[in-house]
């Protein structure tokens, strides 16, 4: 026999893989016969930059750019120099049960650099780089929705909320500024160390469209010839907006957008008193963005009647929600010695903080983020035949962010970055630093559910007489799942019974007048 029922279409997105692992990139950077050869290494800084993703069987094959520019002294009679070298890589991420042409989702950061001066004009560098992803595919399916004509089905929903991925863009757009020095501050002699940080402000969902909005925070060092203070440092923010273009998007969809700075220039220039104050910037951003279709309503989940035996086919399904996300800002403030056998310090003159986040993990309401800061200190010294020094000092930090709905369960997604960095010399070997860092989190929670996709109905199954019976509910029961097991009804145990709520207590005493015995699938 056939039993009428209604179905609609759900589309979702449904992670495949999701997996980080580590990797070791090693290299040689040769320093070009402009520069003088190198009489000691002071910081070494590495930005990794993908340039190109494909997803193969059951992995993701990740090109791209690991860029260094290393502070040095050199051999000549200047106090400071820098070199800028890449080195590429290829690397492969084990996501098992990836495909050609499923989405993918990656972010690349670089944890470690150690190095090492194999001569004046050579230096081995080791970077430990930390790649996680995810693979994904739009599945599609028909889902029961309602029975027709069957008043004598008992139906138990639930409440779903979806997003599939309904197109996605890449855009590039460079951006120029000219940047001109404070009154107070010296004129250049050569630009050292270029950084940048971008961060989105707001992304939305127009017309065939996701409109992009943020800043990137540009940070300088310089060398200028005040031989007090010879390395400057100039931090700048620089507005920018874009669109992506991704046909088929709307007002009000839900989008996803990342962006990275693919390439930075900044050349110094001439005032109108010919000197070196202002300095031409020229950044590549580089844009990827998604769009995603929400459904959001009930479903069935399970069924059965009393009366008739039924058939469910089910289908498992994986959903993942966002929660909320949340930052917030937390200050390490640390007195540190100057380690054996380097020189006393006469002046700091840099100190390069990055923060690294080693653990997240979710309590009630709340993200605790803990992580290793690493300050790489460069200092003027007292010694006249090696005049700038430098050593590394790592700190621990710990940050509480509060995000509402949180709950132990769920996934987290945090990182950290240096928004300002003091310092103050207590002593020739002594330092007081003062980091504000930054920490964001998000939250997600990742959910099975399951759906009926179709119900047969068989010839009904002889049943046995009625009865009563006694039940003492266990700990995982519900009022619908004993209703289903005696083949009764939610309203008919509610009838014979007093009970608070629809919250069963293990061990409530239960009476149950059984009219059917029927066969369930």
């Amino acid at each position: 026999m056939a039993i009428e029922y209604s179905r609609d279409l759900l589309r979702l997105d449904q992670v495949v893989s999701e997996e980080s692992s580590q990797a070791l990139v090693e290299g040689e950077i040769s320093v070009p016969e402009t520069n003088a050869p190198i009489a000691k290494i002071l910081d070494v800084n590495a930005q990794a930059v993908i340039s190109s993703r494909e997803v193969i069987q059951d992995k993701v094959m990740v090109e791209g750019i690991l860029r260094y520019d290393i502070l040095y002294v050199p051999e000549d009679d200047r106090v400071i120099d820098s070199l800028d070298a890449e080195i590429g890589f290829t690397q492969y991420l084990d996501l098992p049960g990836a495909r050609p042409k499923m989405a993918s989702r990656l972010a690349l950061n670089v944890e470690h650099v150690d190095y090492e001066l194999l001569s004046g004009r050579k230096v081995s560098v080791k970077s430990v780089l930390d790649l996680s992803g995810q693979v994904s595919q739009v599945m599609e399916m028909e889902a029961v929705t309602e029975f027709s004509d069957a008043e004598d089905v008992e139906v138990l929903q639930d409440h779903i909320r979806i997003t599939a991925n309904a197109g996605a863009g890449h855009s590039q757009t460079m951006v120029r500024e000219d940047l001109e020095l404070a009154e107070s501050m010296p004129s250049i002699v050569k630009i050292l160390r270029r950084n940048t940080r971008i961060r989105i402000n707001e992304r939305k969902a127009a017309d065939n469209k996701v409109v992009v909005h943020g800043e990137v925070d540009v940070k300088l060092l310089y060398l200028c010839e005040d031989e007090d203070e010879p390395i400057q440092y100039l931090s700048h923010s620089i507005p920018f907006s874009h669109v992506v273009e991704i046909p088929g998007a709307y007002q009000g969809m839900e989008c996803f957008a990342d962006a990275v700075v693919s390439e930075f220039y900044a050349d110094p220039r001439e005032d109108i008193n010919n000197e070196l104050r202002i300095i031409d910037t020229e950044l590549v951003i580089d844009l990827d963005a998604q769009i995603f279709e929400a459904q959001e309503g009930e479903i069935l989940a399970d069924a059965y009647s009393p009366n008739r035996t039924l058939t469910l086919k089910k289908r498992k399904i994986k959903t993942r929600q966002f929660i909320g996300e949340s930052q917030g800002q937390t200050t390490i403030k640390e007195s540190v010695t100057f380690p054996d056998g380097v020189s006393k310090a006469r002046k700091i003159l840099y100190v390069d903080a990055h923060p690294i986040v080693t653990d997240d993990r979710i309590e009630e309401g709340r993200v605790m983020i803990e992580g290793i800061l690493s300050a790489q200190i460069v200092y003027q010294t007292n010694d006249p035949a090696l005049p700038v020094g430098s050593f590394q000092e790592d700190f621990p930090f710990r940050h509480i962010l509060e995000v509402d709905g949180a709950q132990s369960h769920m996934d987290c997604s945090s990182e950290a970055v240096a928004e300002h960095v003091g310092h103050t010399l207590l002593a020739q070997d002594e330092a007081e630093l003062k980091i504000l860092v930054l920490c964001r989190t998000s939250v997600f929670q990742t959910m099975e559910k399951e759906v009926i996709i179709s119900v047969e109905e068989l010839e009904e199954a002889a049943g046995r007489e009625a009865g009563i019976y006694i039940y003492y509910a266990q700990a995982d029961d519900t009022l619908w799942s004993i209703a289903k097991k005696y083949n009764t009804t939610i309203s008919s145990i509610v009838k014979y019974n007093t009970l608070e709520g629809d919250v069963l207590a293990p061990g409530t005493r239960l009476l149950i007048y059984k009219k059917l015995d029927s066969s369930f699938a």
